[in-house]
């Protein structure tokens, strides 16, 4: 049953127990982290994908392999609301939902003669599904990683083409993830993920059937990401 087939007195009572548990899951992050690791050291892989292998040994190359949790989902899994498809994963909140999208600088120029590591055309960009990325704070922030050496006219960020993205990262829609990526391109944060409470978040994990969850700080730490306000 998809929640939002149901009737409206019924969905209104499921989110009202969704405001419950998120505030709950809140009153005890502590714990709930200290129960996250024991998972995830428990955690085995059986008969997972090659691509979500890869995305299971990036995150032991991390140093996140002890804390990270993978989970299989089912395959009508985006059929799904988002927090419904929250709970499958154990989620604290729709909020913990998170998606890995690579973006290319359709105004990028070689011309500039500028190194990818402060003008990068591909970055991989992580935010949450309920809140968007704002591309103009993101030009702003990579524009200053340059000292502002090239002009406004040199920087149009927009969701790179499909295929563009599977050739970068080896993943097709759905299970773009930024750890395991063929090519190493800049990972950006969205700061809004650091305020998460509990501090963990899941995304894509290789393959759409199948999902990664890290926590905050360990994530930081593993990818050296670029940590960004794009509210």
């Amino acid at each position: 049953m998809i929640v939002s087939e149901l009737p409206a007195d019924q969905r209104a009572l499921i989110e009202n127990l969704q405001n419950d548990i998120s505030a709950l899951y809140k009153s005890f992050s502590n714990a709930y982290l200290v129960d996250w690791e024991e998972q995830a050291k428990e955690a085995e892989l059986e008969n997972a994908p090659d691509v979500v292998e890869r995305v299971a040994q990036g995150c032991a190359d991390s140093g996140i392999g002890s804390t990270s949790r993978l989970y299989e989902v089912e395959t009508n899994y985006y059929d799904w609301p988002l927090q419904q498809r929250a709970f499958r994963v154990l989620a604290p909140s729709k909020e913990h939902m998170c998606k890995s999208v690579v973006m290319e600088n359709r105004a990028y120029s070689e011309s500039l003669g500028l190194s990818d590591d402060v003008y990068p055309r591909f970055i991989c960009v992580m935010t949450q599904y309920t809140a968007p990325v704002n591309t103009e704070k993101l030009m702003k922030h990579i524009r200053d990683f340059s000292g502002r050496a090239a002009g406004k006219k040199y920087y149009n960020y927009r969701v790179a083409q499909t295929e563009k993205s599977l050739e970068l990262t080896g993943f097709k829609k759905g299970g773009v993830c930024p750890i395991g990526m063929l090519t190493r391109i800049p990972i950006i944060l969205a700061k809004s993920i650091t305020n998460l409470d509990p501090p963990v978040f899941i995304m894509g994990a290789g393959h759409i059937d199948w999902k990664l969850g890290v926590p905050v700080d360990d994530f930081i730490r593993g990818t050296n990401c670029i940590v960004l306000d794009l509210d």
